[in-house]
């Protein structure tokens, strides 16, 4: 599935795609691609939970078995049933009748769907579980109470915890898969002023605590336990920019994914967040899910197609297996698919032998940056990117590369000269040596002799594992190749530095565009300007209206009617 590859800004005047990766194997499931739309799934291990609606008027819960294909529906019993969660065999939905509740279901022999906490005159909805917690916003708890509040709700001590309690209207709660932590948005309007909060458990209850201030608008959070990811928007030199961001769940250093175009619904199990992406430089802008490896920065798009991939969620195995599933309409219905897929092993390092069988050949060794140093008019223009790593890593320059060879050249990292004019003539095609990584570093070029000529430089870092599904759960296995983008610089505080992009190995569009470049000097990091992506009109609004007490059949329609179009623009 072949699209145009997503644009990044980097501080390189070109980038050329770098070698060949090793395979990420995995294999394709259709969840249910039947009549009607199969929508909002969740998946906890094997198991996947979505919202079935045949018509306008009638809407079920189902779960399917990955490993089975088994697919069954929770039975209605009359309600209008949406919006499911699940952590392990557990599932918990909205049930709408003449009032809003929250059941919960276990998947197994004689199961049934058993309300939580019943109470007459409550309004509940948008229900998550993780473990023995499940959380929902609830409106009408009290008289005073019209705003939409944050409830916790233990199933092993039946202990009802209101976690909010104020005029502000609280929304989007996810729990953590163990149970002990809830996260949500808190908005001062129903457009603006949004933050993140979360509930951490304590003895005797919950440790509420604000996460993020007025910088920026917050959005759809959702936790592993131990860091918090969620949408950001903010202005970035006067753009308006959609992001994902994570930091601790304690509190801590905010970290921040900075791609141009629009990034939203992240989701968080084990070191991956999955979540979808638009790139409005593409000749059919849509939404695309993507993966993001907090502990190897590895960025994977694991969908590439016309149509617009939205709703995603992930579960990562204790054993490293990993699931993702999504919705996206095709043939005129919403359908629900899944990518099943191994997490890398860990790497055994080996000695460097031979820096010049690297550069010819690196294999599974990531590449840390790159940089194409042309000769143009005018005096001579140092070129530079960042890099973080550390270990021994294989610095390579391949003169005259896509040009005439320079005469002269020089190659930095840091304040450290390892490539001189003494070393890269004219008559020199290529050069090969192994250098010392020692943290965060700038990588820098400058290349003399008559204009047109230009040389390449290469920097290899240690081995990077290969990521594959080793033992496949079915022989219908599906391959996917992929080539490593060089890395990505950023220049705001806060985000990350270096990423590796996986795209499919046959791709032939456009090469990635540089940032302009800029010399480093003593004091500076050599950072240009990051210039963001187009926002989309559905992004820049805000947090959805909470509205008022859902007691209607008719209210929840329109919330399903929402929920449609939200796959095309779920900000």
């Amino acid at each position: 599935m072949l699209r145009t590859i997503t644009t990044f800004v980097c501080l390189v005047p070109a980038l050329a795609l770098a070698q060949s990766a090793a395979p990420l194997m995995g294999m394709s499931q259709v969840v249910n691609d039947g009549p009607g739309d199969q929508t909002e799934p969740h998946v906890s291990g094997a198991l996947v939970a979505y919202t079935h609606q045949s018509s306008l008027f009638s809407s079920e819960i189902r779960y399917h078995d990955l490993l089975t294909d088994e697919d069954q529906a929770i039975p209605t019993e009359g309600g209008y049933d949406a919006l499911a969660d699940i952590s392990g065999n557990r599932i918990v939905f909205t049930r709408t009748t003449n009032a809003s509740r929250v059941f919960r279901f276990d998947v197994g022999p004689g199961g049934s769907a058993v309300e939580l906490a019943p109470r007459p005159g409550v309004e509940r909805r948008a229900a998550t579980i993780g473990g023995q917690t499940v959380a929902w916003q609830e409106l009408g708890y009290t008289a005073e109470s019209l705003p939409p509040e944050i409830f916790a709700y233990r199933l092993d001590t039946l202990a009802l915890t209101r976690l909010t309690e104020d005029t502000r209207l609280d929304r989007t709660p996810a729990v953590s898969a163990e149970g002990k932590a809830v996260v949500w948005i808190k908005c001062a309007t129903s457009l603006d002023g949004c933050d993140l909060w979360a509930a951490r458990e304590a003895e005797g209850g919950y440790e509420v605590s604000q996460l993020t201030g007025p910088e920026g608008e917050e959005s759809l959070p959702d936790t592993n336990g131990e860091v918090v990811a969620y949408v950001t928007r903010s202005l970035v030199n006067g753009v308006a920019e959609s992001d994902i961001a994570w930091q601790p769940l304690g509190g801590g250093e905010v970290h921040r994914l900075a791609l141009p175009g629009v990034d939203t619904n992240p989701n968080v199990s084990g070191s991956l967040i999955a979540f979808e992406r638009r790139d409005a430089s593409s000749a059919t802008p849509n939404f695309d899910v993507v993966l993001y490896d907090l502990r190897t920065q590895t960025y994977y798009r694991l969908t590439e197609t016309p149509e617009s991939e939205s709703l995603s969620d992930i579960s990562v195995g204790p054993d490293g297996l990993v699931r993702v599933v999504w919705t996206v309409r095709r043939n005129g219905d919403l359908n629900v698919y899944a990518y099943v897929f191994r997490l890398p092993g860990e790497c055994t390092r080996t000695p460097i032998k031979d820096a010049a069988a690297v550069c010819a050949s690196p294999g599974g060794r990531s590449l840390l940056g790159s940089l194409v140093v042309s000769r143009a008019e005018g005096a001579p223009e140092v070129v530079s990117t960042e890099f973080e790593s550390t270990g021994t890593g294989v610095l390579c320059v391949d003169n005259g590369f896509e040009a005439s060879p320079a005469t002269a050249g020089w190659v930095w990292m840091g304040l450290g000269l390892h490539v001189g004019p003494d070393e890269l003539r004219e008559d020199v095609t290529s050069l090969a040596r192994k250098v010392p990584l020692q943290g965060r570093l700038a990588l820098s070029a400058q290349a003399a002799g008559a204009p047109g000529s230009a040389f390449r430089v290469r920097l290899y870092g240690e081995m990077v594992c290969d990521a594959g599904l080793k033992e496949a759960p079915s022989q219908d296995m599906e391959v996917r190749h992929g080539q490593l983008v060089p890395s990505l610089v950023d220049a705001m505080p806060g985000k990350i530095a270096l990423m590796r992009y996986f795209v499919p190995s046959g791709y032939e569009g456009p090469p990635v565009r540089g940032g302009g470049s800029q010399a480093p000097s003593e004091g500076t990091d050599g950072a240009g300007v990051v210039v963001p992506g187009e926002l989309s009109p559905e992004a820049r609004g805000g947090c959805s209206a909470a509205g008022g007490p859902v007691a209607l059949l008719g209210v929840w329609m329109l919330v399903a009617v929402r929920a449609r179009r939200r796959v095309a623009s779920r900000r």
